[in-house]
């Protein structure tokens, strides 16, 4: 069975003539005949009524040129619905990003990729920095957003934003009164300190500081929370003190509602990296989110992203 046999019967049906199928294929009139004729011999059966004079078509003709029809109808919907997903004018993109990432950074590139390509469907998952490498080596996402994990030989991780950490308290807790003085790390031992949970990033360099720097690795008054902004609310109502990343605190320390405190010896800050499978090929609607990027980092080193050196097709400005 060959395909181009089935277009050239279609064809012969639609133009009314094997002399202007010749000519719509640019083949020549015995080679339409021919094809015709191995079609019919292929399928045992006559096509086309011979006795008169203008093309005609048998019942067998009949119901073959309906499953042509339909055919060919399936085959230009199939390339209308990929040009459309190159263009990016249809498809779905989904992205893992840690509570960091997927809050306080990505947010102004989800709305800018929308507004660019509102027919793609984002969707986002969370977790720590082990989890998103997990789900990017799993193919469940395409693109992850996190602290840098255990490499995996599958993985690329391109350094994409360096985070500050800072020490706050809320306004009406006691340590407020002494943020102009470079406090011991010891005092922070003497109020509960909010933590994240274990298997963060934050969680691990935090505790690694504490023993540096007070031979404890938590503080003995340890609240644990997995949110930020829980984190962030507690905090304000002047409870405790705790590490916060500089991009979920900036308002509110422009605001006066938290109190940054200078710590001896606290300077801390975490790497944010874009994780991708090595051995996949990113679709277009992940260049298009990486590209959107690109334009607000150029100093990251996109090398690892060959495709981003052409442009990406369908985007409104």
């Amino acid at each position: 069975m060959d395909i181009h046999h089935f277009k050239t019967f279609n064809q012969v049906v639609i133009s009314g003539s094997f002399t202007k199928a010749a000519q719509a294929l640019f083949l020549s009139q015995p080679a339409i005949s021919m094809q015709i004729q191995a079609l019919e011999g292929f399928l045992k059966v006559t096509l086309f009524d011979r006795s008169r004079r203008q093309v005609s078509l048998t019942r067998e003709g009949e119901v073959l040129f309906e499953y042509t029809q339909r055919i060919f109808s399936l085959f230009d919907e199939v390339q209308s619905v990929f040009q459309d997903i190159s263009k990016l004018q249809v498809g779905r993109l989904r992205i893992g990003a840690t509570g960091v990432m997927g809050t306080y950074y990505l947010t102004r590139f989800i709305r800018r990729f929308h507004e660019c390509f509102p027919g793609i469907e984002l969707e986002i998952l969370t977790g720590n920095s082990w989890r998103i490498a997990e789900l990017v080596s799993a193919g469940e996402v395409e693109l992850g957003f996190a602290g840098r994990s255990v490499i995996r030989s599958q993985l690329q991780q391109v350094l994409l934003h360096r985070e500050n950490y800072k020490m706050v308290v809320g306004k009406s807790s006691a340590l407020a009164a002494h943020a102009e003085e470079t406090l011991s790390p010891e005092i922070l031992l003497e109020m509960p300190f909010v933590m994240r949970e274990k298997g963060t990033k934050i969680r691990a360099k935090m505790s690694a500081w504490f023993k540096r720097h007070t031979d404890v690795l938590t503080p003995e008054n340890t609240v644990t929370l997995s949110n930020i902004e829980a984190t962030k609310r507690l905090i304000a109502s002047g409870y405790g003190v705790t590490s916060i990343p500089y991009l979920a605190v900036s308002d509110q320390l422009a605001q006066g509602e938290l109190i940054e405190l200078k710590v001896k010896g606290f300077n801390l800050v975490v790497d944010y990296y874009l994780v991708c499978h090595s051995e996949r090929r990113l679709s277009q609607a992940a260049l298009g989110f990486i590209s959107l990027m690109r334009e607000d980092a150029p100093n990251t080193d996109w090398g690892a992203f060959p495709e981003l050196l052409n442009s990406i097709p369908g985007r409104k400005r």
